[in-house]
């Protein structure tokens, strides 16, 4: 985000929500509620305009001072009026057309249409061979500490990102790994993955600067979530 501050580096806690998952308005007005600094809306499977804007529109309705931004995994899906939008990089997709490919495609299509300013690309390394995301991609999924840190490096040195998104989705990753990575870079980190538990949000707090959570909420409910927002709230930034 050229000449602007990066939106992201405030963010201590985060709830991605999936559009092809139920949730209840109930939920929602509670996200709002809770102490969370954002809503990611993304996903992998099943992701649509319709569900999308379904899920914004309620959003504002239930929890109207939440910021509430995109990370862009369809074109057919974008999100006019989100707060902002994730552009994934997958540094580790074996599919180029997940570096650099679906990237271009969408300037192509929407070229000045781009709010660029409410843009933020985030270097992506799936770290769940097993995930829906990893299939999609075709993920080279580093096999060492050592070499997410070189991806991470390259990230920043390289690419010049601001951003790096460790994504094992749905697994609770190695803190060892994370701390690698957090001792290689400067670069935001942020994490996503397994936190289903304060213990867990804890631990990753103190090791990254943003912390993602997804499943908890589908799978224990609001408390829970709540529970991992007052970990991360416990470590200092």
């Amino acid at each position: 985000m050229s000449g602007q501050p990066h939106p992201w580096r405030n963010w201590r806690h985060v709830v991605k929500l999936d559009p092809d998952r139920p949730i209840g308005n109930s939920d929602l007005r509670e996200l709002g509620r809770i102490g969370t600094d954002a809503v990611l809306i993304g996903g992998t499977q099943g992701i649509t305009f319709e569900k999308s804007a379904d899920l914004l529109r309620r959003l504002r309705v239930q929890a109207p001072n939440l910021p509430v931004w995109q990370e862009i995994s369809s074109q057919s899906s974008i999100l006019p009026d989100a707060d902002g939008y994730g552009i994934p990089v997958v540094l580790n997709a074996g599919a180029t057309e997940w570096l650099i490919g679906r990237h271009t495609s969408a300037i192509e299509r929407y070229g000045p249409l781009i709010p660029w300013e409410r843009v933020v690309p985030e270097g992506y390394i799936v770290l769940n061979p097993h995930a829906a995301v990893a299939r999609l991609t075709g993920a080279l999924v580093p096999e060492s500490p050592q070499q997410l840190a070189a991806y991470a490096v390259a990230a920043e040195r390289i690419f010049g990102m601001q951003t790096l998104y460790l994504e094992y989705s749905g697994a609770y990753g190695d803190p060892q790994w994370v701390g690698q990575v957090r001792q290689a870079t400067s670069l935001h980190l942020v994490y996503g993955g397994g936190v289903h538990s304060a213990e867990r949000a804890a631990e990753m707090a103190a090791l990254v600067d943003t912390v993602v959570v997804g499943n908890v909420l589908y799978e224990k409910g609001i408390e829970a979530v709540r529970e991992t927002v007052r970990a991360v709230r416990e470590i200092r930034g």
